[in-house]
């Protein structure tokens, strides 16, 4: 852990400069070339069935996963109810040995005859489940990554990285809406994954960490949000320590703050706040860095905490499943090899899998 603080300033300074490394959209003819079509649709005259592409590019030590296409419809936009698409979940064989090291998203326009990308806003969320372990807090399989309209490029230094084999397989999950009431006939999602390969420097090893003010396995954690003030929290035991590195999360329009707190002397450890627009719909979370101490933000094993999220509804009426918080970011457990065992067999992680992709946002 002595290499923490040097390496969390270089965390907190290359988050900046990644936003402008990222690649631009290929054209509508490459895209759409370089995503094969499964052979069921040679059977479904006038379909095209979503499918997915795997590229490593081994000069910029990326791996990139382009899917597609997708039909986004418009939409006429009468309520504040959110209406949006869910994808299939495509399931993807990662291809090389080493450490992920960050992660972006693109959704891009597969007519466009050049390369030209589409509002990041249409993103409700990408995400990858990761079948080959288990999530820290959760009985569910992990989630690697996740990403909503609220996300940047997330971009870790060359140092520290979350493990990956050959052969683990991940599932690509999304959902999409429109922004001004016009059809998408052909979008494509290209995520980026930068990695170290193995056989470099063995990086600091930090993995996914992932707490819900609602979580619900196997179903939306959604809630109906009543009108004005209103406060959701959950509680969870740390199954072994660590510290955190950094922690953003995920929430809908008019959250004020999501927060991570002792839930045995009720102190506050990390409060994130929104910024929004003059009537509440949601322009950012805000994000935190650990750097200032070796250790990060410790959390203890058997030592429970909260998350709690606040919302102010100024709608006058309840909005059905209009909350959702999270927070996520990464964890350096004290010892990897207490992490909880993913067990196929368990009726939680079953249930779990099977609604991969249907209620997700883990970020």
């Amino acid at each position: 852990m002595r290499r923490l603080a040097s390496v969390l300033l270089v965390f907190a300074a290359s988050r900046a400069a990644a936003q402008t490394g990222e690649r631009p959209c290929p054209a509508g003819p490459a895209l759409r070339a370089s995503v094969s079509q499964p052979a069921s649709a040679a059977s479904m005259p006038g379909m095209q069935m979503t499918s997915s592409a795997v590229q490593v590019d081994s000069a910029r030590r990326e791996i990139r996963i382009v899917a597609g296409p997708f039909r986004i419809a418009g939409m006429a936009h009468e309520s504040d109810d959110m209406m949006m698409m869910d994808t299939p979940v495509l399931r993807v064989a990662w291809p090389v040995n080493g450490w992920v090291r960050g992660y972006s998203v693109q959704l891009c326009d597969g007519d466009a005859a050049g390369g030209t990308a589409l509002a990041h806003e249409m993103v409700h969320h990408v995400g990858l489940a990761n079948y080959s372990r288990r999530e820290l807090l959760y009985p569910m399989v992990e989630r690697l990554m996740a990403v909503g309209k609220e996300t940047p490029r997330v971009s870790l230094p060359g140092g520290v990285g979350v493990p990956l084999a050959r052969g683990d397989t991940l599932g690509l999950y999304s959902a999409f809406h429109d922004v001004d009431g016009k059809t998408v006939e052909r979008a494509y999602v290209i995520v980026t994954l930068p990695w170290i390969p193995a056989g470099h420097n063995h990086p600091i090893e930090v993995m996914p960490f992932f707490a819900d003010a609602n979580s619900v396995i196997g179903g939306t954690s959604a809630w109906d949000l009543p009108p004005g003030r209103s406060e959701k929290s959950s509680e969870f035991t740390m199954p072994l320590s660590g510290s955190i590195l950094a922690l953003g999360g995920h929430v809908h329009d008019y959250a004020r703050s999501v927060r991570l707190e002792d839930a045995q002397n009720g102190k506050v450890l990390v409060r994130l706040d929104t910024k929004l627009t003059s009537d509440g719909h949601l322009i950012a979370l805000g994000k935190r860095v650990f750097g200032f101490h070796e250790e990060g933000l410790p959390l203890v094993a058997n030592h429970r905490y909260r998350v709690i999220a606040q919302y102010d509804n100024p709608t006058g009426h309840v909005l059905k499943q209009g909350g959702m918080a999270s927070m996520a970011g990464a964890f350096v457990p004290d010892d990897v090899r207490e992490w909880p065992r993913l067990d196929p067999l368990n009726a939680d992680v079953k249930r779990d899998i099977a609604s991969v992709g249907s209620h997700d946002m883990v970020q």
